[in-house]
């Protein structure tokens, strides 16, 4: 699995920000305790930058080893995406959490208020790759 290190300057941390929000929608520990909200580039957590600032390299677990396979693989498919794929999906989970009841069409409409460049096309595109991987 790549490995995304906060110090690889933005799209490092923009990627380590997506990962995260992604484990924290699957559930695992010790990501379910940040709270995203949604920003520029998408879903972004203030609390998890601060203590992504504030670890040395010796602070570092491999986070993978506790996954299993299905989520690691899971992982690494999403992160090998560029960072507008990252983006709008992060997006898409983020909403699909704050919007449990609505649709793929009120998502979008929500998401276009914020991301106006987003195609519906493309929207739509991400949000089935999702929905086929289960994630949302």
């Amino acid at each position: 699995m790549e490995k995304i290190r906060a110090e690889d300057g933005l799209e490092g941390r923009l990627r380590l920000q997506k990962a995260a929000l992604l484990l924290k929608h699957l559930g695992v520990a010790p990501f379910t305790p940040y709270r995203f909200n949604l920003y520029v580039r998408g879903p972004y957590s203030p609390e998890l930058a601060r203590d992504y600032y504030s670890l040395t390299e010796k602070d570092i677990a491999p986070v993978g080893v506790e996954l299993g396979e299905e989520k690691k693989e899971l992982l690494s498919w999403f992160i090998s995406h560029d960072s507008y794929w990252l983006e709008i999906a992060s997006s898409i989970i983020w909403l699909r959490e704050a919007y449990r009841k609505a649709g793929e069409e009120e998502m979008y409409s929500i998401l276009k208020l914020s991301k106006p460049w987003v195609k519906r096309e493309r929207f739509g595109r991400i949000y089935r790759e999702l929905e086929s991987r289960r994630v949302i």
